[in-house]
């Protein structure tokens, strides 16, 4: 049996991030910020950004060889001090959900940010209807900050809720 996994992603991993993260896009339309269309026009130079730099990382949860969730941490540009990084793009593929996998997630994204220093919290949002993201941030300790109407890529208008984790 292979166990799951969860590693960094370089930047010669783009390609298998890019078509995940597409499909995530595809199939959950109003979950994320970024919609699908937006996301299938980028240029590969993006896509390798993405992936791996100075202030973000992505991270890559495999079962063998066999790409099956992806999520990153990224500084926050919208603080002045770099002392915030927020969590984004994460998503794994309906047949291994339900097995506390986004617990992977969140301990390999919180290392990150406790190992590249300077970070004095971390915060994440979802929107109001997305229980399970509710659900997984409050098991990592994130308090609620607010709540605020979004128009979400699917069209559809609904509060996103903000919480925050104090490093």
């Amino acid at each position: 049996m292979i166990a799951i996994l969860i590693r960094p992603l370089q930047e010669d991993d783009w390609a298998p991030f890019r078509a995940l993260r597409l499909r995530a896009l595809q199939s959950e339309p109003g979950v994320f910020a970024t919609a699908y269309a937006e996301a299938a026009a980028r240029p590969e130079s993006q896509w390798r950004w993405t992936v791996s730099g100075a202030d973000h990382q992505a991270f890559g949860l495999f079962d063998g060889a066999a790409l099956i969730g992806i999520t990153a941490i990224f500084r926050d540009s919208e603080d002045p001090s770099g002392a915030t990084a927020m969590l984004a793009m994460s998503f794994i593929e309906p047949a291994y959900r339900g097995r506390g996998l986004s617990q992977l997630f969140y301990d390999a994204r919180l290392a990150w940010a406790r190992a590249h220093g300077g970070f004095r919290r971390i915060v994440v949002s979802h929107r109001a209807s997305n229980e399970a993201s509710r659900r997984a941030n409050q098991r990592h300790g994130f308090t609620l900050t607010g709540s605020a109407p979004r128009t979400w890529p699917d069209g559809v208008t609904e509060d996103e809720i903000s919480y925050e984790l104090l490093l």
